[in-house]
């Protein structure tokens, strides 16, 4: 339950208090705790191939968007692009 009105970080439509979310947050040496992201469970996906993300799966944050393994791997491949954990 998100627990105030907000907007969800994909879609930017707004969140009621009511409604289950997921959230998730980055970290990295140059800024160790940021504000979490916050979703409605149908945006939480991968913002390359749109698989749903749930409990459980890896996924990365990736300026902001969500990216499943799968294609953070094929991303790691085809370019340098550094993990945000």
């Amino acid at each position: 339950i998100f627990g105030s009105t907000g907007a969800c970080s994909a879609c930017h439509q707004t969140i009621p208090p009511s409604e289950f979310v997921m959230r998730c947050a980055s970290s990295t040496p140059q800024q160790p705790t940021s504000a979490p992201q916050v979703f409605h469970l149908k945006c939480f996906s991968c913002s390359k191939c749109g698989a749903a993300l749930v409990p459980g799966d890896r996924y990365y944050l990736l300026a902001g968007s969500l990216v499943c393994e799968q294609d953070w791997t094929k991303l790691l491949k085809s370019s340098a692009v550094a993990p945000t954990v």
